[in-house]
């Protein structure tokens, strides 16, 4: 099987992925980006196929796709990170600046493909993609160091997002937008072969470039594979079902001030709050955990526990941070994990499972309990009831 194939088949595989995402109903800001990346990834690897056929020499304009595209891979992907943790997610006119690149780098190769005269569609490609056009040659390693600039902006904002959300949930299951972070490690793993394959073939002699763009869209025909599948199989974009479906945004309540993952003594220099009213909020918040056991529902926020309190979202996270060093997070895991220690040391539980006392304490999956109690403890649930003899 020529290897032409392969790509045609995962451009078909890009297409019927849009198709799946164009027909979901209630589709989000994020839908829609997510949908773009994949049409982009489609049309590139569609133009190259057609590259690869030969037919770039009656259709250049396969060819200039092929080339400029690519610049829109590192803005689109940012804009999808933002689509999921922005409060207002939507395109802005400032966000256009992010595709000048794109645009000047088309015009650029729309001027020597379309408008010079003095050499043929062959002769003017076979200049370019020799190196023997400066202008071109460093619009093309501004490409490829575009690309990386963006994934690194996008893995900033994912991690500053991971922090902001220990601070107001209990929980990280379905709002940790580890499916994104799945698509930028594709999208690094396309980054990282393309500035290989730059090296090998463009700036040595090692790889003809011709390989080394077969297996930069080789990468790109397994990407587009691997998203498909896992989006289907975590049913987060294709699925309508609520609870398998990505909440648009995750955020504090809307009178939070600070967003920083660490409260510090210097942040609260303009709460309202006392010092003295903070310890008695402290006392009415740790007689609430003791007496109404709220750490039990698996899907606790800091909104609700604020609301039980009657007092401001700001407030109740100032008094964790401020009083006890901790974020919300770590306070209410703390006392799941304080309550699976008591159940693993009492007989009358030794015919349960691990995972069924996990559930009962409030944990909402296997993984994110072992993380947290050993993370808590020094030791995974296994060794500690071993240890303790039960």
């Amino acid at each position: 099987m020529s290897i032409e194939i392969l790509y045609i088949i995962g451009a078909v595989q890009g297409f019927f992925f849009s198709g799946l995402l164009w027909n979901k109903s209630s589709k989000s800001f994020g839908d829609y980006v997510m949908l773009t990346w994949f049409l982009l990834l489609t049309i590139l690897l569609a133009a190259y196929s057609l590259e690869v056929m030969g037919i770039e020499d009656q259709y250049p304009l396969f060819w200039s796709l092929n080339t400029s595209l690519p610049m829109l891979v590192g803005p689109i992907t940012l804009l999808y990170v933002l689509a999921y943790t922005k409060r207002d997610p939507r395109i802005r006119p400032s966000f256009v600046l992010h595709a000048l690149p794109y645009m000047a780098f088309t015009v650029l190769v729309c001027i020597k493909m379309f408008v010079s005269p003095e050499n043929t569609t062959r002769a003017t490609i076979t200049h370019i993609e020799d190196g023997r056009d400066p202008l071109f040659f460093l619009f093309e390693q501004i490409r490829i160091v575009i690309g990386p600039m963006y994934l690194m902006a996008a893995l900033i904002l994912l991690r500053k997002h991971g922090e902001r959300i220990h601070h107001y949930f209990s929980y990280t299951e379905n709002i940790d937008l580890r499916w994104i972070r799945n698509l930028i490690r594709m999208s690094v793993l396309i980054w990282v072969t393309v500035i290989v394959m730059n090296i090998l073939s463009n700036w040595n002699t090692w790889i003809p470039w011709r390989w080394g763009d077969n297996i930069i869209y080789l990468t790109v025909t397994v990407t587009i594979f691997a998203n498909g599948y896992y989006g289907i199989k975590q049913q987060i974009i294709f699925s309508p079902a609520t609870e398998g479906k990505p909440k648009p945004a995750i955020h504090p309540p809307k009178e939070e001030t600070s967003l920083e993952p660490e409260a510090t003594p210097t942040q609260y220099l303009k709460s309202s709050l006392t010092d003295q009213a903070s310890k008695q909020l402290l006392e009415a918040l740790l007689s609430y955990m003791e007496e109404e056991k709220p750490y039990l529902d698996g899907k606790l926020s800091l909104t609700q526990v604020a609301e039980e309190l009657g007092i401001s979202a700001n407030h109740l996270s100032q008094v964790i941070n401020s009083q006890l060093g901790k974020n919300f997070f770590d306070f209410i895991n703390g006392y799941r994990v304080a309550l699976m220690k008591e159940k693993l040391q009492d007989p009358a539980n030794q015919h349960l499972t691990l995972l069924g006392l996990a559930y009962a304490c409030g944990f909402n999956s296997k993984s994110s309990f072992n993380h947290i109690f050993k993370k808590m403890t020094g030791l995974t649930p296994s060794q500690f009831k071993k240890a303790k003899g039960a």
